[in-house]
This record gives C-alpha cells, structure tokens and sequence, in this order.
C-alpha cells in the first residue's frame, strides 16, 4: 500500500467524530462514526490507532472539518474546511441530481440549496436551538 494516494478526512462535531480514509478512487478504505463525550484527544487517538491496524503506517493528506475540528486543525498544522463547504462541494461532486441537503448537526441545523451555476443558498437556525441532533438523539 505504499505507493497508494490516501486521503484522511475527520469531522470534529460537537458530539461525534467522523473518520474516513479513502484510496485515489475513492474507494472507502476506514470509516468510523463516534461518540466523543467530551474527549475528543482520546478518541481521535484511538480511532487514528484502528486507521494504522488496518492500513498500516500510510501517508496521507489531511482535511479537518467540523464545528469543533478548527481548534485542533490549527494546533497540529493541518488544513480545516469548514464543514458546509467541506459537504456542499462533495454533494456537488458526487450527486450533482441533488438539490437540498439538510445537515442535522449536535448544535445547529443547515439547509443548503443547489441549483446548476449558482451559489448554493445556506440556511442555518441559531447555535444550540432546540431540534437539533442533540435534541432528536435525546429524545
């Protein structure tokens, strides 16, 4: 696996984080969704342990997303995309038919909006309003 291109993305949220390495194809070679509970160091920590058991010692380029990912982003050296961004342009990319995507977040809630040649159109209630994931998960 050496020779391969890989790209590492982690989404820090504020209840999860959100690992996938993917191959030059964009094979999904690791993914993991989990709960962080406050100790977002030890879960990353471990979850980057299960990336080497799997993959082994690879090379990759690094994205950090998430409402919580630009602190630690900044603090190892590595590139953040912020997570609407990081979302709207995969959607784009990925399923050009889709014309909503809703992103039910720990805190907050966006909408964005897609049309061919315009900029999407993002709509966001305020931080920590009710019926959001933090809410639904709760309930």
């Amino acid at each position: 696996m050496e020779n391969q291109s890989y790209r590492l993305g982690i989404d820090i949220g504020s209840t999860t984080v959100k690992t996938i390495v993917l191959d030059r194809d964009d094979n999904i070679l690791f993914s993991e969704y989990r709960r962080h509970n406050a100790n977002v160091v030890d879960t990353l920590s471990e979850t980057l342990a299960k990336v080497t058991e799997k993959l082994g010692d690879i090379n990759a380029s690094t994205v950090i997303t998430g409402s919580v990912g630009m602190g630690y982003a900044e603090r190892i050296g590595t590139r953040f995309v912020h997570e609407v961004i990081a979302s709207t342009e995969w959607i784009k990319e990925k399923y050009p038919q889709v014309r909503t995507f809703v992103d039910i977040g720990g805190e907050d809630s966006k909408m964005i909006f897609l049309q061919p040649g315009k900029t999407p159109d993002i709509r966001m209630n305020g931080s920590c309003a009710g019926g959001t994931g933090a809410f639904i998960d709760q309930t």
